[in-house]
C-alpha cells in the first residue's frame, strides 16, 4: 500500500503531473492557462528575501545555556535566578561586511547573536568576536559600512574608500589593532569568542542598578588563522566555518562556551579614566575581573536554514525584566537599527515566525500586517477596554523598568573627541610578541597598498601615536620619513 501523501498545488489540489509543462501538441508552445507551472515559477521568483545589511553571511543553530551561579543580587532577571536553571537558546554566527556566499575566512568582524527564549519574553543579546569596535556613536555606522562594502561604482572592495574613512576617525583605531593583529580570522565558529562590546544595565528586585559587559569564551580555546592559512582554506570552500560547525553537531561533538560578566556599580562610573559606555575600548579585567554566571551550549541543527538562521531576527532593544539599555550611544541606535531591519527584510510581523516568538507567545491588540497568520477573534482591538476576558496590564514590581533622573544637562550633538582613541591600541599593540608584531605589521602594509599619500602618512601618525615603534615599523615599509610625518601631523592638530 502506497503511504505517501499526495503532492499537491498551492491550492491543496493533488498533481497528476509535476514535471511536464501543459503544451500545444508534444513540441509545441506552453499555455499560460497552466497554474501548475505559473505557480512554481512564480514561487522561485519570490524565494529570496532582502539580505541583511550587516552580517549577512551565517549559520545559526539550538543549544541551551545553564546558568551555573545566581545573580539575583545584581539582576531580577528570571533566568539567571537559580544555579542550573536551562533556557533555550538560538545563536547565530556571521562575517560583518560581506553578502550572503562570501567567504568564511575573511578578514572581518564576526557576529555572535543570540536569542534567550525565557520564561519571561525573549532575551536579544548581539556579540562580536572582538571586545571593542570602530566607532562609539551610531550615527556614524552608516557610514562605516557604506565604507566596508564594495565600491557603489564597481562593487568592487577598494582600500582606498575603507582608509579615507579610518583616517578621519582616530577612534577606530583600537578595533583596527585587533583586526589586523592575530584576531582578525576566527579559525571557525565553535573556537570564537562573543562579546557584547556595549554595555548594558542590570536591576535587581531592590532597584540598585549595574553596568555589565558579557563575554563568551569558547571551551575549546579561541582559534585564529593566519593569512596564508585562510588563503588555503578558500582555494577548496567559502563556507568553512559552517561545515565545521554542522559537522560538530552531527557527530555531537557539542561546542561549548563559558559565559562571564564584567559588572560596574552604578556608582562608580565616572571613576574611569574613560567614559565607560565606550565601545571603541575594554575593560580592565584586573580593575573589574569576569565572573563566571552558566555555560552555552550548542546540540541541534535546525530543520530548515532559510526558516531559522535566515529569517531570526535579533532585537537589541528586547530586553526582560531586570535587563535594560545603558545610555550606550551605539546600543541605543542598534536598537532602532535592527528591528527597522528586521521589518524590512521580514514584514512588521517578524515576531511570530517560528524561531522569534517568545515561549509563551505574544499578547496585545497590534494586528493585521502582511503575512499576519494569527488567529484573531472578536470586536476587541484596542487597550484599555470592558471585557472580562481582557488582556491586563502587569503592574508587579517585578516588571517596573528602571528610572532616569535628568536634571540641568544640556541637550546637544557632543562629539566625544576627549576620548583617548590611542592609549588601548599602544597597550594591546605592546602585548604582542615580536612575532604577532611583524603579522600585524604585514596585515597593515599589505592592506595600505595602493591608498593615497595623505590617507596613509594619516594611518601612520595614528599608529605612532599609539605606540611610536608601531608607526616606525609601517613608515619603514613604505619608505617614508616618520619624523615629517610627526612634524606634519602635530601642527595640524
Amino acid at each position: 500500500m502506497d503511504n505517501k501523501q499526495d503532492l499537491t498545488n498551492n491550492y491543496g489540489r493533488p498533481v497528476e503531473n509535476d514535471t511536464s509543462s501543459l503544451t500545444i501538441g508534444e513540441f509545441g508552445p506552453t499555455l499560460i492557462i497552466d497554474t501548475q507551472l505559473t505557480q512554481k515559477l512564480a514561487h522561485l521568483d519570490h524565494e529570496r528575501i532582502p539580505e541583511r545589511v550587516a552580517f549577512a553571511r551565517g549559520a545559526g543553530a539550538y543549544g541551551v545555556f545553564e546558568t551555573t551561579k545566581s545573580m539575583k543580587n545584581y539582576t531580577k532577571a528570571d533566568f539567571l535566578q537559580k544555579e542550573g536553571a536551562q533556557t533555550k537558546v538560538f545563536v547565530r554566527f556571521s562575517t560583518f561586511v560581506l553578502s550572503k556566499g562570501s567567504s568564511e575566512v575573511v578578514r572581518d568582524i564576526r557576529g555572535f547573536h543570540i536569542k534567550f527564549y525565557t520564561n519571561s519574553g525573549n532575551y536579544d543579546l548581539v556579540n562580536i568576536h572582538l571586545p571593542v569596535f570602530y566607532v562609539r556613536d551610531a550615527m556614524k555606522v552608516p557610514d562605516l559600512l557604506h565604507a566596508l562594502k564594495p565600491s557603489p561604482v564597481t562593487n568592487l572592495i577598494l582600500p582606498e574608500r575603507t582608509w579615507q574613512y579610518f583616517s578621519k576617525l582616530p577612534e577606530t583605531l583600537n578595533a583596527i589593532t585587533y583586526l589586523y593583529g592575530k584576531y582578525g580570522i576566527p579559525a571557525n565558529y565553535i573556537q570564537m569568542e562573543g562579546h557584547s562590546v556595549c554595555v548594558y544595565k542590570w536591576l535587581n528586585e531592590d532597584g540598585d542598578v549595574f553596568y555589565v559587559k558579557y563575554h563568551f569564551l569558547p571551551q575549546k580555546g579561541a582559534a585564529y588563522l593566519t593569512k596564508q592559512q585562510a588563503q588555503e582554506i578558500q582555494k577548496n570552500t567559502s563556507a568553512s566555518a559552517t561545515n565545521n560547525l554542522y559537522s560538530n553537531l552531527s557527530n555531537k561533538n557539542y561546542p561549548k562556551w563559558d559565559v562571564y560578566v564584567q559588572i560596574l556599580e552604578e556608582r562608580n562610573l565616572d571613576t574611569f579614566p574613560f567614559h565607560p559606555l565606550d565601545t571603541t575600548k575594554i575593560w580592565d579585567e584586573k580593575v573589574l575581573p569576569l565572573q563566571k554566571i552558566g555555560t552555552l551550549t550548542l546540540n541541534e541543527i535546525p530543520d530548515n536554514f532559510f526558516e531559522y538562521s535566515e529569517q531570526v531576527a535579533f532585537d537589541p532593544g528586547s530586553f526582560v525584566a531586570g535587563i535594560e539599555a545603558s545610555e550606550s550611544k551605539l546600543l541605543q541606535g542598534l536598537m532602532f537599527a535592527y528591528p527597522d531591519a528586521n521589518r524590512y527584510r521580514l514584514g512588521i510581523n517578524y515576531p511570530f515566525l517560528k524561531v522569534n516568538r517568545p515561549l509563551d507567545g505574544i499578547h496585545n491588540y497590534q494586528q493585521n500586517g502582511q503575512m499576519d497568520i494569527r488567529n484573531q477573534k472578536g470586536e476587541i482591538n484596542f487597550f484599555p477596554n470592558q471585557e472580562s476576558n481582557s488582556l491586563k496590564e502587569n503592574t508587579s514590581n517585578h516588571y517596573s523598568e528602571g528610572k532616569y533622573f535628568i536634571k540641568g544637562v544640556v541637550i546637544s550633538r557632543f562629539k566625544n573627541e576627549y576620548n583617548d582613541n590611542f592609549e588601548q591600541a599602544g597597550d594591546l599593540y605592546r602585548s604582542y610578541s615580536e612575532q604577532e608584531k611583524t603579522t600585524l605589521i604585514d596585515n597593515l602594509v599589505n592592506a595600505l597598498q595602493g591608498v593615497s599619500r595623505p590617507v596613509l602618512e594619516q594611518e601612520i601618525y595614528y599608529f605612532y601615536k599609539a605606540d611610536p615603534d608601531y608607526g616606525k615599523r609601517v613608515a619603514d615599509r613604505f619608505n617614508l620619513n616618520l619624523k615629517n610625518i610627526v612634524l606634519k601631523y602635530d601642527q595640524s592638530l
